[in-house]
């Protein structure tokens, strides 16, 4: 398996930059201080996380949204250089990123897909950074074809937190709001046991249609509401979808936390989550054993306010690193 080089640009030590307490110390090291540039390309099989960017927003383009994310990768990595390293010493490893060429989406999706692909034979936990999220078809690829290659009666779950549903039509012309339809629509023609969870659902921001839509697919949801007023029902619900999978891809759009704490989104959430909620949910994943991959979505430094959004997204990687 090739990975086209004119989707992919790897990552170079210089890139990361930071606060430094000590050359010498690892207990006062920081993010970038122990990060590794490593290409695609140059993969060995040692168990450990790796960092991959999706520098694409043109889903969020097409589906009328407000750009900005294909810079998130740059900035996340631009903003969690400081944040202080409480891991392994041997850190984790950045593979860098793919990007669209000329627009192309759905190339460039594949490409993405063939990475996570990779990434997962030579044992590594990938965490993407996008990108809208469109990044989530491409990743889904890349696990799906991974899976059936190597455990072809897998039960897959997509857990998304997430202010919407993004199971609406697309007539051709993928976007940032289609990617688990068209996954639905790929696991139905190759035969993967799919199934898939929304945390977060705001009724507000999701049609009856897609409510239907929902419902004809077997996906489950909890809405803000019922994450606010009952939120141990909600968990206990998440944890009886995990339970019933075999793998979970974990898939967090930054829409789905409150405004205050997450302005730099492609879509802004007036009565989002707060951290707290979406962390509870990745300590259930984490006890299981069963997460394969995760990736965070729609990273929009134009709209971001004292790098807030860029320093949330770095507390969901340091869960992963952790």
């Amino acid at each position: 398996m090739s990975i086209n080089q004119d989707y992919y640009r790897e990552s170079k030590s210089r890139m990361w930059t930071g606060r430094v307490d000590s050359d010498s110390d690892f207990k006062q090291f920081r993010y970038h201080q122990v990060a590794r540039c490593v290409s695609l390309l140059d993969l060995d099989d040692t168990p450990e996380v790796a960092l991959l960017g999706f520098a694409s927003d043109e889903g969020v383009r097409r589906n009328k949204g407000r750009v900005g994310a294909a810079e998130g990768p740059v900035y996340f990595r631009d903003n969690i250089g400081s944040m202080c390293w409480h891991g392994a010493e041997s850190g984790f490893i950045d593979v860098g990123k793919i990007i669209p060429k000329k627009g192309n989406l759905e190339e460039a999706q594949q490409e993405l897909g063939k990475a996570v692909q990779l990434l997962l034979q030579h044992q590594k936990k990938p965490f993407i950074i996008g990108g809208g999220h469109e990044t989530a078809y491409g990743h889904y690829l890349g696990i799906a074809q991974f899976l059936k290659e190597t455990e072809p009666d897998a039960k897959l779950g997509i857990l998304n937190v997430d202010a919407h549903f993004d199971l609406r039509p697309y007539d051709g012309v993928p976007h940032s709001g289609s990617p688990f339809l068209q996954a639905h629509e790929h696991a139905k023609e190759n035969e993967l046991d799919l199934k898939y969870f929304v945390y977060g659902i705001n009724p507000d921001n999701n049609t009856s249609s897609l409510f239907e839509t929902a419902d004809a697919l077997g996906a489950r949801h909890c809405t803000n509401r019922e994450i606010w007023d009952a939120e141990s029902e909600a968990l206990n619900e998440v944890q009886q979808f995990i339970e019933s999978r075999t793998h979970i891809y974990l898939t967090i759009c930054l829409d789905v936390f409150k405004a205050e704490i997450a302005p730099g989104v492609s879509a802004q959430a007036w009565h989002g989550i707060e951290l707290t909620h979406a962390l509870k949910v990745f300590d259930l994943v984490k006890k299981t054993n069963k997460l394969i991959s995760m990736d965070v979505c729609e990273l929009n430094p134009t709209y971001d306010e004292n790098q807030k959004t860029a320093k949330l997204a770095g507390s969901l990687f340091s869960e992963r690193v952790g």
